[in-house]
């Protein structure tokens, strides 16, 4: 009896940690970042984490809808080579001042989309369900 007691607990933190995600393989080329996620691994000799921190503005015309101007989103990311962090933020598209690519430590990283596109789910979109498409290139 007192055997079956001991495995409960561990049964219950093996199952929950099974369930949990983990963060994203970051890789060379394209990957999606979850709100509020980071990508972590390691491309040639350098470790790197990118984080998709925030969603600033979504100004996307909404699926089914007549828009003069198609709309940009705009998000806040941080990116960290090998110990070195620098934030910044992009666009879907040019919006303003901010660019749909920088180049940051020596890798170029692009916004590539945002998902769920505007009218496709019903709103307020959930955090979990927003994602980022990211891509980076060494330079």
């Amino acid at each position: 009896m007192k055997l079956f007691l001991y495995l409960i607990p561990v049964a219950v933190v093996v199952m929950a940690h099974s369930c949990s995600k983990k963060d994203v393989k970051l890789r060379e080329g394209t990957i999606e970042l979850a709100l509020r996620k980071c990508g972590n691994g390691d491309i040639g000799s350098d470790n790197l984490r990118l984080c998709f921190d925030s969603l600033i503005a979504d100004s996307r015309c909404p699926a089914n809808a007549i828009c003069v101007w198609a709309g940009s989103a705009l998000a806040h990311f941080s990116f960290t080579k090998n110990g070195e962090s620098t934030s910044f933020n992009l666009a879907t598209l040019k919006y303003g001042s901010y660019n749909k690519d920088t180049v940051l430590l020596g890798y170029k990283i692009e916004f590539v989309n945002l998902s769920p596109y505007p009218g496709t789910v019903p709103a307020p979109v959930p955090a979990d369900k927003i994602k980022a498409e990211i891509k980076i290139t060494k330079q």
